[in-house]
């Protein structure tokens, strides 16, 4: 129903528009009495595993971004997912890049954004956090900075966000790798990594309960500086990363170079990412502990490419642009799948 009815009255719409207008429909769905659970009974396909210490339904997760302020998460959990992740969340709210900034490209299966971190700010997102207190499924928080705060202030803005996410969520994700936000990608240097997971260490030995802490990584990293990242992750005891956040390469659209030019700066997601994803995947298990987890993310449009990620090495599996272009079905295609 999705593929052939609400997804071609989805794409008449820019894609942001077509955003809100999903997210205003699944709070109905949120808000409304029984009709999270009627769905959940419908469409969750129970296969758990533990992973980083906490039970997933399943292995299938929704990637940050399309839940930033942590609206939705229950009826996201509703259609499907093991796991919800919300944010990117930053300690002031703040408007993102200028519009357009959301493309869609469907030969590719592809998209195009930068956003920039748009979203409400940690009081709103605690605010909203607080209703799932009593939740069926695994809740994670992907925390960033302030685009006006300067990377030599960023551990400030990151030790803000974590302290008032940590006793909301089940796993804190640190993203300093998404490639909208200027000069952001400059926090994936050892020396402010370093200082950064640091920080969240420090704060989680502090803390009664010892969530994970998961780290997300580009793809744009040469393999000196990923092996740099994943000798941190040891360093710290970070108990998961994800691979990948979108990428600034265009070198596997299929698109004109003129259309490209077009759309401008941004993070691609989608199927181009996928052959490269996958190559990296056993690198990535073989220079981390075993007990770490591995979330595979980017390009993972059918049941068959997630079992290639499994394959090579991968624990969990996150979604976000095959859900916009299949919808709930490519959920359980996934959520089927045996190690």
């Amino acid at each position: 129903m999705y593929e052939f009815l609400l997804r071609p009255l989805l794409f008449q719409f820019n894609p942001e528009t077509a955003h809100k207008m999903a997210i205003r429909a699944l709070q109905i769905v949120e808000h409304t009495p029984g009709l999270p659970r009627l769905l959940k009974g419908l469409m969750q396909h129970q296969n758990p595993l533990e992973c980083m210490g906490l039970t997933f339904p399943n292995r299938v997760g929704l990637a940050a971004g399309l839940d930033k302020n942590a609206q939705v998460a229950n009826a996201f959990a509703s259609l499907g997912f093991g796991s919800v992740e919300i944010g990117t969340v930053t300690p002031l709210g703040q408007p993102g890049n200028p519009k357009p900034r959301l493309y869609r490209i469907p030969s590719d299966k592809a998209l195009i954004n930068r956003m920039g971190f748009n979203n409400n700010g940690i009081e709103e997102a605690v605010k909203r956090l607080k209703r799932y207190k009593n939740r069926v499924f695994v809740l994670g928080g992907n925390i960033g900075k302030n685009t006006a705060t300067p990377n030599e202030e960023a551990i400030h803005d990151y030790r803000k966000v974590i302290e008032g996410i940590y006793n909301h969520v089940d796993y804190i994700v640190l993203n300093v790798s998404c490639p909208n936000v200027a000069n952001l990608g400059k926090l994936q240097s050892k020396a402010y990594l370093s200082e950064i997971m640091g920080m969240m260490h420090d704060f989680r030995a502090e803390q009664p309960t010892q969530k994970p802490l998961v780290l997300k990584i580009s793809p744009d990293l040469l393999e000196q500086n990923l092996l740099e990242s994943l000798e941190l992750v040891s360093c710290y005891n970070f108990n998961g990363v994800i691979y990948s956040n979108t990428t600034t390469s265009r070198e596997e659209l299929s698109i004109d170079e003129s259309k490209i030019k077009l759309i401008g700066n941004g993070g691609l997601s989608g199927v181009p990412l996928f052959v490269n994803n996958r190559k990296r995947m056993a690198l990535i298990r073989k220079n981390i502990p075993s007990n770490v987890a591995l979330i595979a993310c980017g390009g993972i449009f059918t049941a068959d490419m997630a079992k290639q990620m499994i394959d090579e090495g991968a624990d969990m599996i996150q979604i976000y642009t095959s859900f916009i272009y299949k919808g709930p079905k490519i959920i359980s295609d996934i959520a089927r799948l045996q190690k």
